[in-house]
């Protein structure tokens, strides 16, 4: 059974503007979306988020009050509550891991392998059910990939852990991240910046005290200026300056 991580990401639709009478027949039908979603709840598979598919029903309800149509008025309850229930099902068909020919190769499995229980009185092996398929070892090898059962995680449920009184972490916080610096970089970096402060702190007085004030202080050259009583454009000569000296021992 192949199990995915899958992060909960509501989808956004583009809401309808209602007129103040297709509003009004919103509030009233607003009660069949989770009528609707409460005679379905049995079949749903585990993975789906009923609060995303009665948020689907909704977008299907607005739907149907904006194209009512006068003439089918006696039939609009109808109407509301299939337009709701379509909605409903587009929702999980988006949701639906498997392909339409997928879940027909699953449904027809499934039913092939019930017919060879009662026959033979127990489970049927994998031998006997391609033998009933009448296809080839690699067709019913590919015909077992694609109709392989999959179970649905939230990524940030916790693991089931023997230890209770340890706070295992989230499994969105057990992944690596592949932008993370590793322990050798981060050595790298720590040891480059102190290099850095050593050569700067051997500066003479004014460019030192510039390109700290510049880098470390987070100073703006004018204010630097300011502080010495020089022009801006002094202050920047005199940063080059400090730059120039310090450019050949990182040359690598």
């Amino acid at each position: 059974m192949k199990t995915y991580l899958t992060p909960k990401a509501p989808k956004t639709k583009k809401p309808k503007i209602l007129t103040t009478r297709q509003r009004e027949l919103f509030v009233k039908y607003y009660p069949v979306i989770s009528k609707v979603v409460n005679s379905m709840r049995a079949k749903l598979p585990s993975h789906a988020d009923i609060d995303e598919l009665h948020s689907a029903g909704v977008s299907g309800l607005a739907d149907a009050v904006s194209k009512l149509d006068p003439s089918r008025k006696k039939s609009f309850d109808g109407y509301v509550a299939t337009r709701v229930r379509g909605a409903i099902i587009d929702e999980l068909r988006d949701l639906d891991y498997m392909s339409r020919s997928a879940r027909c190769d699953a449904k027809n499995l499934d039913k092939l392998r019930e017919s060879l229980e009662q026959k033979l009185g127990r489970s049927p092996t994998d031998e006997e059910l391609r033998k009933a398929m009448g296809v080839s070892q690699k067709q019913f090898d590919k015909v077992l990939r694609r109709t392989q059962a999959c179970s649905f995680i939230s990524i940030n449920d916790t693991p089931n852990s023997c230890d209770s009184d340890a706070a295992a972490p989230s499994f969105s916080e057990s992944i690596p991240d592949e932008n993370s610096p590793t322990a050798v970089e981060e050595i790298e970096k720590r040891e480059l910046f102190e290099d850095v402060k050593r050569n700067i702190a051997a500066l003479p007085e004014r460019q030192r005290r510039i390109l700290e004030g510049y880098y470390f202080q987070e100073k703006k050259l004018a204010e630097i200026a300011r502080e010495f009583g020089l022009t801006e454009a002094r202050i920047c000569q005199i940063h080059s300056q400090a730059l120039n000296s310090l450019r050949p021992k990182f040359g690598n």
